[in-house]
């Protein structure tokens, strides 16, 4: 694939990841469900606990996903010949880091039984 199909692909997904993040964002989980919103098992203990992980982990997500169309622009000038699988995999290391931010924001505001610190 040439770095212009490479570029418009990798530029696509991060633009999908990022509406997929705003839709997330502007409606979140109302309820604990298994379906739908940060989902793990210190988020669910209480309401109140699933409110502010979800309000975290997208409002994280969202940035990280803005931050990452600079990604393929540079990889598009520095390293095009594998643009759109550098940007996948750093692209998912930093969506996984989102986790580990909405964690350790859990870990420093609520015990390990669900109250508030």
């Amino acid at each position: 694939m040439a770095a212009n199909e490479q570029l418009i692909v990798a530029l696509g997904y991060c633009a999908l990841l990022f509406i997929l993040a705003l839709i997330f964002q502007k409606f979140p989980a109302k309820k604990i469900n298994w379906i739908y919103g940060y989902r793990t098992n210190r988020s669910m203990k209480n309401e109140t606990i699933w409110k502010a992980a979800n309000t975290y982990s997208m409002n994280h997500m969202v940035k990280v996903c803005g931050l990452s169309f600079l990604l393929p622009a540079l990889l598009y000038f520095l390293y095009d010949p594998y643009l759109l699988l550098i940007t996948i995999i750093v692209h998912t290391l930093l969506i996984l880091s989102v986790f580990l931010y909405t964690e350790l924001y859990l870990d420093k505001h609520f015990n390990s039984d669900g109250s508030s610190k």
